[in-house]
């Protein structure tokens, strides 16, 4: 049987070796989602598509497809985000925004927005004027929102208050109480309701926003924005703990960065 050949941009989020001479590349692409192609070769550094096949390179990847298998045939180099190497936390990070992409994209699924946040984020890790706390909570929020999991962030649901000085954002449920609704009769009837186990976040007016901002802006805007610096740790905390808790595991790249950001290498 004849072999396709498909050619398609596509990064690089994860290798392993197979086999003695062989690896396997995970590519996030804008039309399949994520994707398994082998690399025949890939362990040799002499291989001519081992320098546009590594992890975190964006190539365009000329692939051969047989009975729903795909083996590379060719890469050729678009950006390699050689910055991120000469940083080993931002490095870090990078590679678990790589997992966490690797995680929330589906196979034979369009996968063109959480490949557009993916690469928007490494772009800015790139720049050493921004924080990687702050990158890794936007990235984590809006990788969320992007994928099914998106937080009702307009209003109180039992009252309908838009603003106020404090919310509380119900995690599991992603809904927000408002400071006077919080913990009434009405509110624990209704989680009683909706079944998912309780974690609690307090919002400041601040951060809410943030949130919002995020969530709605512009794929190209969502960076775009500070926070004061005591606003900054509840908005990487909470964003962390939306992520995590729906996808329902850890990740042992962001423990590594957490205890490369502790050293302040």
């Amino acid at each position: 049987m004849k072999q396709e050949l498909t050619s398609f941009p596509a990064l690089v989020i994860r290798e392993s070796d197979y086999g003695e001479n062989d690896k396997l590349l995970t590519l996030l692409t804008a039309e399949k989602g994520r994707m398994t192609v082998l690399f025949k070769g890939g362990k040799s550094l002499k291989n001519k598509n081992s320098a546009s096949s590594q992890l975190l390179c964006y190539s365009e990847f000329t692939v051969k497809e047989r009975n729903g298998f795909y083996t590379l045939s060719e890469a050729a180099l678009i950006q390699q985000f050689f910055e991120l190497r000469r940083s080993l936390d931002r490095f870090a990070l990078s590679q678990y925004i790589a997992d966490v992409c690797g995680e929330v994209s589906v196979e034979n699924e369009n996968g063109e927005e959480t490949l557009s946040l993916a690469l928007n984020t490494l772009y800015m890790l790139c720049r050493e004027d921004t924080d990687t706390d702050f990158i890794k909570a936007v990235f984590e929020l809006r990788c969320m929102a992007l994928n099914g999991f998106c937080p009702d962030l307009t209003a109180c649901p039992l009252c309908g208050k838009q603003e106020s000085d404090i919310f509380y954002l119900d995690v599991m449920n992603g809904s927000l109480r408002c400071g006077d609704c919080f913990g009434s009769d009405e509110d624990i009837e209704l989680r009683k309701s909706e079944g998912q186990a309780l974690m609690i976040i307090p919002l400041s007016r601040s951060v809410l926003a943030a949130m919002r901002y995020v969530i709605g802006s512009p794929s190209k805007r969502i960076f775009s924005f500070k926070l004061e610096e005591d606003e900054l740790e509840p908005f990487c905390r909470v964003c962390e703990r939306y992520l995590t808790n729906h996808l329902e595991r850890g990740f042992k790249t962001l423990d590594f960065y957490k205890n490369i950001k502790k050293l302040d290498i």
